[in-house]
């Protein structure tokens, strides 16, 4: 009777850090969605680590540029326009098949919004080889004078 108490709560633990481990490696659907895409590019962006923001994009963002001249152009127009990302989040999503629009803000700051300001985007994604990929990024010309919420 032991034996079995032991041998279940055994293959209890072994199976809750087995579904663990995936959910923290990336192994749930959930992980590849449009949202957690965007939400991963935005901690990207505000991190200033455009290289993996270039792997999130699609080949039609990338403008035929190589990785080193994609982070060096992103460098460059954020160090000359002072620019900072403060914070981004979603609002919605709509997915149709292997295309995504996500609406989106973001918060930033640069030398012309030295206290930053918040602005509505909407982002296109698209599906490449089972992975979602940044295609298009529309800034909408609103005034936003609060965070948006869900």
């Amino acid at each position: 009777m032991i034996m079995n108490i032991t041998k279940f709560m055994f293959l209890s633990l072994l199976l809750t850090l087995s579904f663990s481990r995936i959910g923290f490696c990336g192994g749930s659907m959930e992980s590849s969605s449009p949202e957690v895409i965007m939400l991963k590019y935005f901690k990207a962006m505000k991190e200033n680590d455009f290289s993996i923001m270039y792997d999130m994009v699609s080949d039609k963002m990338k403008y035929e540029r190589t990785r080193e001249e994609y982070v060096a152009d992103w460098e460059n127009a954020f160090k000359l326009g002072q620019v900072e990302i403060i914070d981004g989040g979603i609002t919605s999503t709509e997915i149709n098949g292997d295309i995504a629009k996500v609406n989106a803000w973001s918060k930033a700051s640069d030398v012309f919004n030295v206290f930053g300001i918040i602005e509505k985007e909407i982002d296109h994604l698209i599906l490449v080889d089972g992975v979602w990929k940044l295609d298009v990024t529309e800034v909408l010309m609103e005034e936003v004078t609060e965070i948006p919420t869900e």
